[in-house]
């Protein structure tokens, strides 16, 4: 029975996506680590601390996403826990809530074991809004790409919130010149919007991933995706760490735009619910190796370390009662 209740909670989550969000927050960890010559030990503390929070947040929006989907999973997709009664729609809301708050209160631990030196609290108060505006109904507007693209945009960021940055905090916002500072640098703000404008372009391509989607949206969703990871080439440029990346750089890069790109094809060419589903689900897969990319590009070989994800992804995916969109 309590392998059954966890089964479902877990079913609710989309486990299997769970490590692209942890590849966010490393990819502004090490970007920022190498910018502000390396990681202390209260930065690594606060580095655990909100892959947690971030891995709470994304939890958290995905129960939110299948809560407020309910009436419309029923028809589309009954075999899921909250249409199939496997879990109700209180437990389900209390859940989400719980997570949400669980994720908010770990960066507030971050942030006071630092004195309230960073920025992660009002970044995770961010996320939380942008992913409460998607779920609840932004989704169905022409702007829910973009808040589901915001998500992801700040989730980099909480990654760079790591590592304090010398320019200034939260709380020097009320001292007069300090408003016209940014928190982190040009890169950071280059990288979130890359994955941000990526996770925009796919929200757009599964808009209608249930039913028969229309080819037109489908290239101008694929174009946004394409336009994204080629961005992702001009990282080398400003390469924090003074070296070149690694050799692999242009390989990881090539695996990752044939990969997309031949399934951005198919789904285009053959626009049914499981082309462009199965399409999706590779974009959604395919972020870790984007960040693995992004990181490289500016942190050089520690970059990598981001492909240890993949382990848990690959684990995750043999369980095949877990869906990811």
């Amino acid at each position: 029975m309590i392998s059954f209740i966890m089964q479902v909670y877990l079913r609710l989550i989309r486990l299997p996506l769970l490590p692209s969000t942890l590849g966010n927050i490393c990819l502004g960890a090490l970007s920022a680590g190498i910018s502000q010559a390396g990681i202390s030990q209260a930065d690594f503390i606060s580095f655990i601390l909100l892959l947690l929070s971030s891995a709470f947040l994304y939890s958290s929006g995905m129960a939110w996403n299948d809560y407020f989907d309910a009436k419309i999973d029923a028809v589309e997709r009954p075999e899921r826990p909250l249409p199939s009664g496997s879990i109700s729609p209180k437990n389900a809301s209390t859940f989400a809530f719980m997570l949400m708050v669980t994720g908010i209160a770990i960066a507030f631990v971050a942030e006071f074991l630092r004195d309230f030196s960073g920025w992660s609290i009002p970044i995770t108060l961010l996320i939380s809004f942008f992913v409460l505006a998607y779920d609840a109904g932004g989704k169905n507007f022409f702007f829910g790409p973009v808040l589901m693209g915001a998500c992801r945009f700040f989730n980099v960021l909480l990654g760079w919130s790591v590592v304090t940055q010398p320019s200034i905090g939260f709380f020097d916002l009320f001292d007069g010149w300090s408003l016209l500072m940014y928190p982190f640098p040009a890169i950071a703000f280059l990288q979130a919007g890359i994955v941000g404008v990526y996770i925009a372009g796919v929200t757009w391509f599964a808009k209608n991933e249930a039913n028969q989607s229309n080819r037109t949206s489908l290239v101008l969703a694929s174009c946004i995706i394409i336009v994204a990871l080629l961005t992702s080439l001009s990282t080398p440029g400003i390469n924090q760490s003074g070296t070149p990346p690694p050799l692999m750089f242009p390989y990881l890069f090539f695996l990752l735009i044939v990969r997309i790109g031949k399934r951005l094809f198919n789904a285009i060419k053959d626009p049914s619910p499981k082309n462009v589903q199965g399409t999706v689900v590779t974009c959604l897969k395919s972020l870790v190796l984007l960040d693995c990319i992004l990181t490289i590009g500016v942190a050089g070989w520690v970059g990598l370390w981001i492909l240890i994800l993949l382990v848990p992804n690959f684990i995750i995916n043999r369980f095949k009662n877990f869906y990811t969109t």
